[in-house]
């Protein structure tokens, strides 16, 4: 039998009792041959552990790999996991090229059983074989490619046939598909093989990957998580709660820190209690956390929705903490460097003739450290090569981590606009203090991330959306000057910013709008419908949060032919004509933005306040008013547009509701 860990020192003492656990239970095994990749084990370490393996009559092989970050040729995220958890992807490359399988066990894993029928488990013809987690986040199989039918499987334990490996070339497929996602991923190596490997994964029994989380969950609740998980018997779940083979502490009760109370922690405290770490004390000043996360256990079992709603909420915080011990621990926390973590999205599709200046004007911002995330939407012209080229230019500045077409993300034509979905899926890859928007054709002032940035700090308050933009200068294709400010060339009012007028006219630019990490998290989230992202951004800031505005031009707002939406001279009353011309468009936008102003009260409808919710309804109660009343309806919840004509026109080119078709109960109101 070809055993494989990865660990550096840190772990050593976990790994140690899982070794030592392993030999206990195998005792029948005539060979067993422990293979360990080190990334920095001390040599004092090795000897206690070689010294351990020799009572059992068994082997250690080190397999060094010291600095790990050299193997990826990109920067590399993990989102707060240790890095040394990445060692699996190279067991191809590291090990001899006589072993043809192997089964890799995380340090955090406890042998109670034999493992003789796992290690002879037929895969049939596949790559590796795991066992499914149905409780992983909808978000990260998204984010992976994986659609909602399809399975995720954890990576604490796999069995790994090396022959079929090497000949795929599965390592180079791993390692090219988390470049792709741009080297960050919510569970970094797991979220890996899942994405690359999806089509080469047998299905093992839970027992021999049994989490402890999963003692308190039912059958039928983890079938409600994961339709997949079907797959798995109801028999073969009960036998893992009863006798798993594999204890995998993988939720954040862990057994050696103080005052958990996990059900299966014996099982590791008499694993280590065999090796030369026995009696060393536990981890401390977490013990109030560990009585929280155990009295949750017992809600999952009375009410598993609360633990699912708990588990998303905090899921992420859990990740950010975990990040944040790494930085302290490197010397580089926030408060040590005095930096916020500033990221630009990118949405790129076709823009090979202006991308490239656009990218310039970002890596020239005065704010050091800024970081660019691209999605392309499927281009066809060379704007993927010059992403690669400046990528390549520049590692751990440029990330690409394009659009997957799938799940949530998935096109809704005449619901949210393409440019929109792809602006969305980038919000749900971002990970920064602040976030700006960027379109692929503008070019940015040195000075913006910079100026926005001051007014963010003057204005936002803690936990609370907040939204800063600015002006622009309009140009033409050619840069040259056609208005020295977006807002007199439109004739809008950006002190608009009150929820009722947001909702009648969008102020906000994308392109100009710089967010808190608050209203990320707020706004993320794709609606039902939208009439582009930056009227959604703007609504949720006005609604739950606050919105300033830079009356400073600090970017050119390109103007050409390929725009998909473009600066228009409005409020005039040669527009209010030439919008009489295009009546058909005028409906239809009418129609898109009552569609989102429903949709926002289906998403967010019961956390509105009262005053909200009444703005809100009055809103969707227009098309079936008469013009008089609509007039008395506008005025009454100011739902003003930036000049008085276009406010007046709208009591005239706001569509009618048809009888039974009132806009409001249409969907089922908010």
């Amino acid at each position: 039998m070809n055993v494989v860990y990865a660990s550096n020192e840190k772990y050593v003492k976990h790994m140690a009792a899982s070794m030592v656990s392993l030999f206990e239970k195998n005792r029948e095994e005539s060979r067993i041959l422990v293979y360990v990749v080190s990334i920095g084990i001390r040599e004092g370490s090795k000897a206690l552990l070689e010294g351990m393996a020799r009572r059992y009559g068994r082997r250690v092989c080190w397999l060094e790999l010291e600095d790990i970050r050299e193997q990826f040729d990109f920067d590399v995220d993990t989102r707060g996991f240790d890095i040394s958890a990445m060692g699996r992807l190279f067991v191809g490359r590291l090990l001899p090229g006589t072993v043809s399988r192997v089964l890799y066990l995380d340090c955090d894993t406890v042998v109670v059983r034999p493992l003789g029928r796992l290690w002879r488990t037929s895969l049939e013809g596949k790559t590796l074989g795991a066992v499914m987690e149905p409780t992983i986040y909808q978000a990260v199989k998204e984010e992976i490619g994986l659609g909602r039918e399809e399975a995720y499987v954890n990576s604490g334990v796999l069995l790994i046939d090396l022959k079929r490996w090497r000949e795929t070339g599965a390592e180079k497929r791993l390692l090219d598909f988390y470049r792709e996602k741009g080297g960050s991923l919510f569970a970094c190596d797991q979220d890996t093989i899942n994405g690359a490997l999806k089509e080469e994964i047998f299905y093992l029994p839970p027992r021999y990957n049994f989490f402890t989380n999963y003692r308190y969950f039912s059958y039928r609740e983890l079938v409600r998580c994961s339709g997949t998980y079907r797959r798995v018997r109801k028999e073969e779940f009960c036998r893992a709660k009863r006798h798993p083979a594999v204890i995998h502490y993988a939720g954040d009760e862990r057994p050696w820190i103080s005052g958990n109370l996990n059900h299966y922690r014996k099982a590791y405290e008499e694993a280590l209690a065999l090796t030369p770490w026995a009696g060393e004390p536990k981890e401390k000043g977490r013990e109030w956390y560990m009585l929280a996360y155990h009295l949750m256990d017992y809600v999952t079992v009375v009410c598993p929705l609360i633990r699912r709603m708990l588990s998303r909420y905090f899921g992420m915080k859990v990740v950010e903490a975990r990040r944040g011990r790494q930085q302290e621990a490197k010397g580089g926390s926030r408060e040590c460097t005095g930096q916020e973590q500033i990221l630009v999205l990118l949405a790129a599709f076709e823009g090979e003739k202006y991308i490239g200046e656009q990218l310039d004007s970002i890596l020239a911002q005065t704010v050091p450290g800024i970081r660019i995330l691209v999605s392309d939407d499927g281009s066809t012209d060379g704007t993927r090569e010059i992403l690669e080229k400046y990528r390549r230019d520049y590692p751990g500045r440029i990330l690409l981590r394009h659009r997957a077409k799938e799940g949530i993300y998935q096109s809704r034509r005449g619901r949210v606009p393409e440019p929109a979905m792809n602006f969305f899926w980038l919000l749900s890859q971002a990970e920064a203090d602040y976030v700006l928007l960027s379109d692929q054709d503008d070019v940015w002032r040195p000075e913006k991330a910079e100026v926005l940035l001051k007014r963010m700090k003057e204005m936002e308050k803690p936990g609370r959306p907040a939204l800063v933009f600015s002006d622009m200068e309009v140009v033409d294709a050619g840069l040259n000057q056609i208005s020295p400010s977006f807002f007199a060339y439109g004739r809008s009012n950006p002190g608009r910013t009150a929820f009722s007028e947001i909702l009648a006219e969008n102020p906000v630019t994308g392109g100009a709008l710089m967010m808190n990490r608050a209203l990320v998290e707020r706004a993320k989230r794709v609606p039902r419908a939208c009439f582009m992202h930056d009227w959604w951004i703007a609504l949720c800031a006005s609604c739950f949060g606050e919105i300033s505005c830079v009356r400073e031009p600090l970017s050119l707002y390109r103007q050409h032919g390929g725009n998909t939406l473009g600066a228009r001279n409005t409020g005039s009353l040669g527009d209010l004509r030439e919008r009489g011309r295009r009546g058909r468009q005028v409906r239809e936008n009418y129609r898109r933005m009552f569609m989102q102003a429903r949709a926002f009260g289906r998403m967010y409808g019961k956390e509105l306040e009262d005053s909200k919710r009444a703005v809100l309804s009055a809103f969707l109660s227009l098309p079936g008013k008469t013009p008089a009343g609509r007039l008395a309806c506008i005025v009454k919840n100011r739902f003003y547009k930036s000049s008085w004509l276009q406010t007046l026109a709208q009591c005239f080119t706001i569509p009618r509701a048809g009888k039974g078709e009132a806009v409001q109960g249409k969907d089922g109101g908010i």
